[in-house]
């Protein structure tokens, strides 16, 4: 793959995880080794290839010759961005900001019409946690699968929260960024009204944490959602914003910069 020619983007812009059942198998092994590799890379350095890396993990049992070349795809971006890399900076404009940024894709299975969640969490305006994965639930609407998402990025938020202020720095109120009113208005609401009573008990944190002011939750713009990169897969312009916002770059930029 390293003679392969590069591409701009890890995966064909909305390339859901469903291939035609008459695909040819392919070596369990490799595709398992592969995706292995890719997963350290995601999770430690490279959050850009995050929901690639999720997606294509979910076949690694029984893979095929159309998982292979959504894996090849891959590689060529990776070839194309071998110097990519996360550049952290220290200003005075995100001093004591803790931010969780959270989207979700309302059935991005095709096959399981389960929803994909999405996270990611900046401290100081740069990025220190990030995660996606399948949610374990069939939700019925895109309000709820963004308010599940939101509760499950509140508890990282949380937890981080109380890690740094152990260790003796000061936080402002953590902020929870999202682009779906319908989540947000739920987040906010002092009681569950007749339109929110069907969203279980066990995903209100999120309402107690903004109730006792330990949270904020701020609307934002689809177009400045900077975790919309580990919820779908994006074309070259979205991508190229996404990975500018993810704080990722070139050594010798980051050094211009």
């Amino acid at each position: 793959m390293l003679s392969s020619n590069s591409i701009k983007t890890p995966a064909p812009a909305n390339k859901h995880n469903t291939v035609a059942q008459t695909s040819t198998p392919f070596s369990k092994h490799t595709m398992q080794k592969a995706i292995g590799m890719l997963n350290y890379l995601a999770l430690h350095t490279r959050p850009d290839i995050m929901f690639t890396t999720n997606l294509l993990s979910q076949f690694v049992i029984k893979p095929t010759m159309s998982h292979w070349n959504l894996v090849k795809h891959l590689l060529r971006y990776l070839n194309g961005t071998q110097g990519l890399g996360l550049h952290y900076t220290k200003t005075q404009q995100h001093k004591g900001e803790l931010v969780g940024w959270e989207d979700a894709d309302y059935t991005t299975s095709l096959v399981t019409k389960k929803s994909h969640s999405g996270y990611l969490i900046m401290f100081l305006g740069n990025p220190i946690s990030w995660t996606t994965k399948k949610q374990s639930i069939e939700a019925q609407s895109t309000t709820k699968v963004e308010f599940v998402s939101m509760n499950k990025c509140s508890k990282e938020v949380r937890w981080l929260s109380h890690l740094i202020t152990s260790l003796g720095i000061n936080l402002k109120v953590p902020t929870l960024k999202n682009n779906n009113t319908g989540a947000i208005t739920i987040s906010n609401e002092a009681q569950l009204n007749p339109n929110s009573k069907h969203i279980e008990v066990r995903f209100q944190y999120l309402r107690d944490l903004v109730r006792k002011n330990l949270l904020k939750v701020q609307h934002v713009p689809t177009n400045d959602m900077v975790s919309d990169v580990l919820t779908k897969a994006l074309g070259m312009v979205r991508h190229a914003q996404a990975t500018k916002m993810l704080k990722l770059t070139y050594p010798d930029k980051a050094t211009e910069g």
